[in-house]
């Protein structure tokens, strides 16, 4: 640990550093700080021994580290803070109507990737949190049809798919009387765990040739499994990092994995500073925020910039649009759930 004083000047430093990009001095220090400008010197040194402080190489003044930086975060920084600047500018950008959940979380991702200036990744509600709540098949003609599963009674999913050649009006109707009966109400994890296990058996029971059924079944099914998540500002990377970490935003399911990994069940929110488990994050940080979404569970929102970014402005700018989002949310789903009478 660090003497209160040492404290103070780190804080300060690393708040003019982030407004500014540039060295600071001691003499930059001396309004805010009732001591001398020797003393002032004197304390910077000593960070600077213990690692939380670099001298830069053009001028005598000293830069925060990345170590300074984590030291901040852990010990400095309020992650429950809002600037009542933000709340004006963020609510004005919400002023949208959404007509299903996917708008609002890719709305979001986007405005906090250009007011921010770096990329942002949202995520909904972990595959392995969701449950099967429905199974319906519409057929659109002669040789094709669609899925229609129903995850938490609120969030659809739709496949189209062309019908197995071999296929009779019976075998459509037993594929849904299979799915009801043994994958309805079940979570995902356990629907993924019977589709591999008990499913096929079931099948031989019904079909004489089941390796086209159980294809069906794999490509009406895969897309339950994987992440839903929106990110923007894969470009802004380019700026602030390089063409690695472009390429692994890119990677949608492994960043979705990486964030979750960043993130126990018990927090709230969390800020990483070059603690990411891949190296195309490994030096930078990420600002993570967990927001409820209705009768489901909690969806993620990250935000991904360098190490030396405002950290104070972006917890503010993060807490804003997660708090805007969970108030949309519960507004979207009440009215999903609520009784609409036509007006003619």
């Amino acid at each position: 640990m660090i003497t209160e004083r040492q404290n103070e000047i780190l804080n300060l430093i690393i708040d003019l550093f982030t407004q500014t990009h540039e060295p600071v001095g001691s003499k930059a220090l001396q309004s805010s700080i009732e001591t001398s400008s020797a003393t002032i010197r004197n304390e910077m040194a000593k960070l600077e021994k213990l690692g939380l402080l670099e001298k830069a190489h053009t001028s005598s003044g000293r830069l925060p580290s990345p170590a300074g930086f984590k030291y901040f975060v852990e010990h400095s920084l309020n992650l429950g803070s809002i600037d009542d600047a933000d709340v004006y500018q963020l609510v004005k950008a919400f002023d949208f109507e959404a007509f299903k959940l996917e708008d609002l979380l890719k709305k979001a991702s986007q405005v906090l990737a250009e007011i921010s200036g770096y990329s942002v990744a949202i995520l909904d509600v972990e595959p392995s949190s969701q449950k099967l709540t429905a199974f319906d098949i519409v057929q659109l003609s002669a040789h094709d049809a669609l899925a229609v599963l129903t995850l938490d009674e609120s969030k659809p999913l739709t496949v189209q798919f062309a019908i197995p050649k071999n296929f009779l009006a019976r075998d459509m109707v037993k594929v849904k009387e299979i799915v009801d009966e043994r994958l309805i109400g079940r979570d995902l994890m356990d629907v993924h765990y019977k589709l591999r296990t008990e499913i096929p058996q079931i099948l031989q029971k019904y079909f004489t040739v089941t390796d086209n059924v159980l294809d069906l079944f794999d490509y009406i099914f895969q897309g339950l499994f994987e992440e839903t998540i929106f990110v923007s500002g894969k470009v802004k990377a380019l700026e602030y990092s390089g063409v690695e970490t472009y390429q692994f935003l890119n990677d949608e399911q492994m960043l979705a994995l990486t964030i979750r990994q960043g993130m126990s069940e018990n927090e709230m929110a969390t800020v990483q500073v070059a603690d990411s488990s891949d190296p195309a994050l490994s030096n930078l940080s990420l600002l993570t925020y967990k927001f409820l979404i209705p009768y489901r569970g909690f969806g993620l929102l990250s935000l991904i910039g360098p190490i030396d970014m405002d950290y104070r402005r972006n917890v503010s700018l993060i807490n804003v649009v997660g708090r805007i989002l969970a108030i949309k949310l519960r507004d979207y789903f009440r009215y999903l759930n609520s009784n609409h009478y036509e007006v003619n």
